[in-house]
């Protein structure tokens, strides 16, 4: 299940990668704050990388007082999502439909 296309990405020392997305993403807005996911997330040129995210949720005065929802990814090793990368939900079905 697709969760979000990446519009940017920036590292959160300490704490991950925190990944806005390019769209509304109505499914992270099914899950509470703050719960945990196993997710692939995969980068335009095919190459994909498993990692563990937590949904969080961003406001951004510049761009209006509505909140973003967003992830807060951990990879075992340093990667760099730029944008058009999409986030699947790990899982058979996930690897599925990006395969």
């Amino acid at each position: 299940m697709l969760l979000m296309r990446v519009a940017a990405a920036w590292p959160l020392p300490g704490l991950g990668l925190l990944a806005l997305p390019q769209a509304a993403t109505p499914l992270l807005a099914a899950y509470a704050l703050h719960t945990a996911l196993a997710v692939v997330a995969a980068l335009p040129d095919g190459t994909r990388h498993a990692a563990y995210a937590t949904v969080e949720e961003i406001t951004r005065s510049e761009e209006s007082n509505i909140p973003t929802r967003g992830l807060l990814l951990d990879f075992a090793a340093p990667v760099t999502l730029p944008p058009g990368t999409t986030i699947w939900l790990a899982g058979a079905s996930a690897a599925a439909e990006i395969a």
